[in-house]
């Protein structure tokens, strides 16, 4: 199953290239999108948004909400 999450925050390609590392970091796999802002955890993956929310707020402003979608 796939999880989709909203990332509020990222305004920049520098800014989805830290989340980026930041998401494969605890999802190997996992996609960031700038446009939508989207993080895309891969099949089979299952994190909350808690979990990412500790991640991402060690390297600035970036919010997860969802998931929105699964699938």
């Amino acid at each position: 199953m796939t999880q989709v999450f909203e990332v509020s925050g990222m305004h920049c390609g520098g800014c989805a290239s830290r989340v980026q590392r930041a998401a494969t970091a605890l999802a190997p796999g996992a996609t960031v999108t700038l446009d939508p802002p989207r993080l895309t955890l891969p099949e089979g993956t299952a994190l909350n948004a808690e979990t990412i929310n500790k991640a991402l707020a060690e390297l600035g402003d970036y919010r997860a909400k969802g998931p929105l979608a699964q699938g």
